[in-house]
């Protein structure tokens, strides 16, 4: 994780990348798409707790800056493809 406060879902987006944000965002959203943008608008404007006192995009920024990221494990980085070596042709 980073040093310093996520301020925005946005921010943590741009963090951990598509796929696994997405994936993160189903243990806070019932209402995750395929879309970033749409999945962000859902979780911005979605309550998420009975009390309408935090959002669900509210929730998972502040888990993310306590260390509590539902489903995210600090050990685990997602790979890349495998490296692509050039051969040289003679």
């Amino acid at each position: 994780m980073r040093n310093g406060k996520m301020k925005t879902l946005h921010g943590l987006y741009k963090t951990l990348g598509r796929d696994l944000f997405l994936e993160l965002a189903k243990n806070y959203s019932d209402h995750v798409h395929d879309t970033i943008d749409a999945t962000l608008d859902e979780m911005e404007c979605r309550w998420f707790d009975a009390a309408h006192t935090m959002t669900e995009a509210d929730k998972m920024v502040e888990d993310y800056n306590r260390g509590r990221l539902l489903g995210y494990d600090v050990g685990v980085t997602v790979t890349a493809a495998p490296a692509m070596k050039m051969e040289v042709m003679s």
